[in-house]
């Protein structure tokens, strides 16, 4: 297939937007890229998203896996911010954190110590977007969820504690990474808003979460801010004949189809003890959606049978333009740009450790064999000491609300050699036809800078 004419394809697809910028979180301000990376390092680099290698053929996927859930489903849990200390926070816990019975439990007090310096207020340059929602989104697709209490060694551990000390854990994983997180800035034409491309989110979905029942990880929010959140199901409605669009006049071999995508994730706003119900495709308290339309590729006719069920099909098109795939369009005509298609989409399957970025005294496989044992079972090696009060939380120096950052660390696999390379031509001119509830192609709109929003308080249960 041919790079070169599908990036112009992509390129020349339109995308209108009607923009609100409200989120619960906002963005620090800096005159330019260099301050914020002063004074805000952020915890690990960028990452270059991979392709997709498994089954691409729509027909088979489109009947098989037109939607998933994740079994186990997700659970719901807390962010944890830095600004509270991270898990030596007491908030929750009547003035003990759970990095702080971790401590008791084991006999010393390293993670509670840590914590406050690394993942908490002692920090100097802590930002208010700091926090653990990429530990608790990984946490919550590794680990069946808590359902009760245990007690190790005299000290009793509840469900916050334990989801608190999983999210910790978890917070440097290995995982197949998927897309390019947008950075710093505001350039709503940078091809990091649009390499997530709807070819792309359709395979990933269809195979690890419909055919694997695997739980995929995504960030939410399309521009800059980051907001990682486990998808518990997706759907795609079936489409009917009327959304077949045909060959495209300005792509030999490519065939296109609509086709409407509602994606549910959990919530990280909620108290850290919740328990989490199976997920029916529906909003709950702990369970949000989103609908996004799209145009899909694929590179050979799509045939309906008479009584309407897609017959047979070409493979879902994905090509790679240097950094960035092409693959679909977005056809986000009543969207927003930020709460739009997803930024980047990861799986994790491992955790890291030991890690300089993941509190280095929570040792995972001194939670496995202990606290996620029914009951608990006690440390035999341990000497066991008095819990230490959580500590205070001080004021930061650098009061913010940019969201969490959100990324595995370990690199993706092997990328692809003998990749295309080229430069785009100007595009052909538009077909005399098109769907119609497709947007024409129209003048720049001008995008206004977010606003810092407060984040809102976790909901009570």
């Amino acid at each position: 297939m041919n790079s070169k004419v599908l990036a112009v394809l992509a390129s020349t697809t339109a995308i209108i937007v009607t923009v609100s910028l409200f989120s619960s979180c906002g963005k620090p301000e800096f005159d330019n890229q260099a301050e914020e990376a002063n004074a805000a390092p952020v915890p690990y680099p960028g990452f270059r998203g991979q392709e997709f290698h498994g089954d691409k053929n729509f027909a088979n996927l489109i009947n098989s896996f037109s939607q998933g859930k994740a079994v186990p489903t997700p659970w719901a849990g807390y962010w944890w911010p830095y600004t509270q200390n991270g898990i030596a926070a007491g908030t929750y816990g009547a003035g003990l954190s759970p990095a702080g019975k971790y401590d008791a439990a084991r006999g010393f007090t390293q993670a509670q110590r840590w914590e406050v310096e690394n993942h908490g207020t002692k920090d100097p340059k802590v930002q208010g977007w700091w926090g653990h929602c990429n530990g608790w989104t990984a946490a919550s697709a590794l680990f069946p969820e808590p359902r009760q209490a245990v007690r190790v060694n005299g000290v009793t551990f509840e469900i916050a504690d334990l989801k608190a000390l999983l999210t910790e854990a978890a917070m440097e994983t290995g995982a197949d990474f998927y897309g390019e997180r947008v950075d710093f800035g505001q350039d709503y034409n940078s091809p990091k808003y649009h390499d997530t491309v709807p070819d792309q989110v359709f395979l990933i979905l269809t195979n690890y979460m419909g055919r694997l029942k695997q739980a995929v990880l995504l960030d939410r929010y399309t521009g800059d801010q980051v907001w990682n959140q486990p998808l518990a199901g997706y759907r795609f409605e079936y489409p009917k004949p009327a959304d077949y669009l045909g060959a495209d006049p300005r792509a030999p071999g490519v065939y296109r189809i609509l086709l409407t995508l509602t994606l549910w994730w959990m919530r990280d706003d909620v108290a850290p003890g919740v328990q989490t119900p199976p997920f029916n495709f529906e909003d709950t308290d702990l369970v949000e959606s989103r609908a996004l339309k799209m145009e899909l590729w694929v590179d050979a006719p799509i045939v309906f049978s008479p009584d309407g069920k897609v017959q047979s099909s070409g493979s879902v098109i994905v090509t790679r333009e240097n950094d960035f795939f092409a693959g679909g369009a977005w056809r986000m005509g009543d969207g927003i740009l930020v709460d739009a298609w997803p930024d980047y989409m990861w799986i994790p399957y491992s955790i890291l450790k030991p890690t300089d970025y993941a509190n280095y005294y929570v040792d995972i496989n001194w939670i496995r064999d202990h606290l996620l044992v029914p009951g608990g079972r006690d440390d035999t090696s341990a000497s066991p000491r008095p819990i230490d009060p959580a500590p205070s939380v001080r004021p930061s120096a650098f009061p913010s609300n940019w969201p969490n950052f959100p990324l595995p660390t370990n690199p993706p696999t092997s990328r692809p050699t003998g990749l295309p390379t080229w430069l785009p031509t100007p595009p052909p001119s538009e077909p005399t036809s098109r769907p119609t509830w497709a947007p024409t192609p129209g003048p720049a709109i001008p995008i206004p800078a977010p606003q810092p929003v407060p984040r809102p308080q976790p909901r009570p249960t």
